[in-house]
């Protein structure tokens, strides 16, 4: 059972794109109308940067420039982080950590495919965590098995032996041999 979210599944498919010698006004403009915090920026069809809403207030509110006279190419970020659409959420999700970002443009082909972003990414949460749920009960009744982690040491509650491995069994911490009588009981 394959529970992992792709990210051509999660992506906008539809990105609003900006050349790099617009002015910073019109990424503005074009953020505002499409009620979104970033715009890609492209230079013969190839994907060169980003401009966010933060490279705005940063760049230009915190310096009192006016959009009408900068360049986007003078504000966007170049550095730019991208991912395929056959790389997992997760992957995403750790790029953006690593970078301190918030979006990730798709890239497929040298082609801009769509974009991936911490909304998106927290859309798809919920049924991440009910599928987890899923998979834990499918566990309880046998049906899968699920790589465990490494058993901590302590105190058996059922039979008092010190220094062993503990498993949880019905909400008691118990060794292995009273963990598989109490299992081997439940059969």
């Amino acid at each position: 059972m394959d529970t992992e979210v792709m990210v051509r599944e999660a992506m906008t498919r539809t990105v609003v794109t900006i050349e790099p010698d617009a002015t910073v006004q019109k990424a503005a403009k074009l953020m505002a109308d499409n009620n979104i915090g970033c715009v890609v920026v492209v230079e013969g069809g190839k994907p060169v940067g980003i401009v966010t809403e933060r490279d705005l207030a940063y760049f230009i509110a915190g310096t009192d420039l006016k959009p009408s006279l900068v360049k986007v190419r003078d504000i966007m970020s170049s550095d730019l982080k991208t991912i395929s659409p056959d790389s997992t959420v997760t992957e995403a999700s750790k790029l953006m950590v690593k970078y301190n970002i918030r979006r990730l443009p798709v890239i497929e082909g040298g082609r801009l495919v769509g974009i991936i972003t911490n909304k998106d990414i927290l859309a798809i949460a919920p049924g991440q965590i009910e599928m987890l749920r899923e998979i834990v009960a499918m566990k309880g009744e046998g049906g899968i098995s699920v790589h465990e982690p490494e058993p901590e040491k302590g105190t058996c509650e059922n039979c008092g032996d010190m220094g062993v491995n503990l498993y949880e069994v019905n909400g008691s911490f118990v060794c292995e041999a009273c963990r598989d009588d109490m299992l081997e009981g439940e059969e």
